[in-house]
């Protein structure tokens, strides 16, 4: 396979979902901000009024939780742990200062990847499971005031292990030149698979010349 051909990386479908969950991620973070911390009551404007913060806010939150699960059906099995991850995790420090020939070949998606897809994974079940119960026009009244109030700290402390989550994942595709372009334009170049997820390459190369 030529290293100037280009390669599909994310479906249009699996890209709208991508940045659908992006965009009322931050929404619903920034507004659950607004709720948790007096000073940054601002940020509630983001759903334009803090009034309809307090509306949207489980609104969002839905429609996030259900486009990262319709991700998670469509990625997970790429996404397996496989021999070579946890030495591909030892040697992180080699991944950000760009020393990949000293890290395993990632496959598809690499242990990072993994990892964070597993975070994103445990920080939506608990922010839905806890953000229902606290939910006080349709579900809280089912619940005693020390149930709701231990999911609200849940619920928090969760948000907060998401935020972190967010800032990683596009700390690292922001690092990696190109992953951007891949999830904006569904593909990338064939070097850039090459460099970065070499077994993968070599998986399309192979499929590609049997065909």
């Amino acid at each position: 396979m030529s290293l100037n051909k280009t390669i599909l990386r994310h479906k249009p479908l699996d890209r709208v979902v991508h940045w659908t969950v992006a965009l009322t991620g931050i929404w619903t973070l920034l507004s659950g901000l607004s709720f948790m911390f007096a000073p940054l009551h601002f940020l509630s404007y983001v759903y334009g009024t803090p009034q309809l913060a307090r509306i949207l806010h489980p609104f969002g939150a839905i429609v996030m939780t259900v486009g990262l699960f319709f991700l998670v059906i469509r990625y997970w099995s790429h996404n397996h742990f496989e021999k070579g991850d946890l030495q591909w995790m030892l040697k992180v420090k080699d991944v950000l200062t760009e020393n990949e020939e000293n890290v395993p070949e990632a496959g598809q998606y690499n242990a990072g990847q993994k990892m964070i897809l597993r975070q994103f994974i445990a920080c939506g079940v608990l922010l839905l499971v806890t953000g229902l119960i606290a939910w006080r026009a349709y579900f809280s009244a089912y619940f005693s005031i020390d149930v709701v109030r231990i999911a609200l700290i849940v619920h928090s402390i969760t948000a907060l292990v998401f935020a972190l989550s967010l800032i990683i994942h596009a700390y690292m595709a922001y690092w990696v030149k190109g992953s951007i372009d891949g999830m904006l334009e569904g593909k990338v170049s064939s070097a850039w698979a090459k460099k970065h997820h070499p077994r993968w390459f070599r998986s399309l190369s192979s499929n590609k010349d049997q065909h």
